[in-house]
């Protein structure tokens, strides 16, 4: 029972005050108390309540340490996810840079070929003249 990890926080004015531990390879187990020095007391009590009903039921104990074993796990799937999507994204900007520049040069393409096409314009003087912004 003492390979277990025991974890004291206060408690704020709102939730009663005192302290709460906890005991993260346990699931659930947790107590509290007026003082930190109540708070694990009882929570030693939890837990060997706890170990006793587990034991009882014929249930496996966790392994101490297994809830940092766990999360670290978790943290690094989570690193796996990220980094795969990053990679998707990165994919993904990619190919939107080349259907930006690809519609650039589409409109480019166009609007050139529109404006070489304009027909010619009488202006109010008489005059004749193809709007030419090239120039």
């Amino acid at each position: 029972m003492n390979d277990y990890v025991v974890v004291i926080l206060p408690l704020s004015e709102e939730d009663g005050g005192g302290f709460v531990g906890l005991v993260p390879d346990l699931q659930g187990c947790m107590s509290d108390g007026e003082t930190r020095e109540e708070a694990l007391a009882n929570t030693q009590q939890a837990m060997q309540e706890w170990i006793e009903l587990k034991q009882g039921l014929g249930e496996p104990l966790p392994e101490p340490g297994i809830a940092v074993k766990r999360t670290s796990e978790q943290g690094k799937a989570l690193m796996r996810a990220l980094q795969a999507l990053m990679s998707v994204l990165d994919v993904k900007d990619g190919r939107i840079a080349e259907l930006e520049s690809a519609l650039e040069a589409a409109v480019h393409d166009v609007s050139s070929s529109w404006e070489r096409n304009l027909p010619l314009f009488e202006s109010p003087a008489g005059f004749l003249y193809r709007a030419d912004t090239t120039q």
